[in-house]
């Protein structure tokens, strides 16, 4: 455990999210929030300065303090790995942060900007890239590689011996077979059911639930 100061880039819910895992469970003082001058809405956030980006370092010196990307999957986790790249850039050294509630392997490495929430199983054998999303309660078997920059939402299945391209998103409740390789930046919708290997940039998409035109006040059984 670091006990240097940290700064969180980002300012809203998963900025204030990572803030609580990374101080409740990981024991880091975040002592900042930071976005670009121009998407700065508020001077604080969770009681914590927020700070122009642009002036960021002069602030908090990447000398004394480290930095975590509080940053979606938008833009297929491609405006994420933009923000690591300019935060390593102004000398930054990258946290990461695996929850205790999970379950890791022993050989397990935590790249920087990569964050494991709670309930993650993950089997021996497992690498995972650098600036890596994973929500609670998902399950990556044995021999899986998850490349750089990805986003893994919750209760996501991946079987064992698959290769995940760096920038993918899987969303939640999806499951991929074994032996599943997909290509760099694909998406995997929630609720799919991913069967064969897809090229780069691949997208499945799960099927949605029916919505019936009754109300459930009519239903003659539940």
């Amino acid at each position: 455990m670091s006990n240097r100061g940290l700064v969180i880039f980002g300012a809203g819910q998963i900025a204030e999210v990572m803030h609580y895992y990374l101080t409740t469970e990981g024991g880091r003082e975040v002592v900042a929030f930071t976005v670009d001058r121009e998407y700065r809405t508020a001077d604080t956030v969770l009681g914590v300065p927020v700070v122009d980006f642009e002036d960021i370092e002069q602030r908090f010196p990447p000398a004394d303090y480290d930095m975590f990307v509080a940053v979606s999957f938008k833009q297929v986790n491609k405006l994420r790995m933009a923000k690591v790249a300019e935060a390593e850039a102004k000398g930054y050294a990258l946290a990461s942060h695996v929850s205790p509630r999970a379950a890791v392997w022993n050989g397990f490495v935590a790249h920087p900007n990569t964050i494991i929430m709670e309930h993650n199983v993950i089997q021996p054998f497992v690498t995972v890239g650098r600036n890596v999303t994973m929500w609670s309660g998902n399950h990556i078997g044995h021999h899986t590689n998850i490349g750089d920059n990805c986003f893994i939402a919750s209760q996501v299945v991946v079987s064992g011996a698959c290769d995940i391209g760096a920038g993918t998103f899987i969303g939640v409740n999806a499951t991929l077979r074994d032996g599943i390789k997909l290509g760099v930046h694909s998406v995997v919708g929630a609720g799919a059911l991913v069967l064969a290997d897809g090229p780069d940039e691949a997208v499945f998409i799960g099927t949605a639930a029916e919505l019936k035109k009754i109300p459930s006040s009519r239903l003659r059984s539940i």
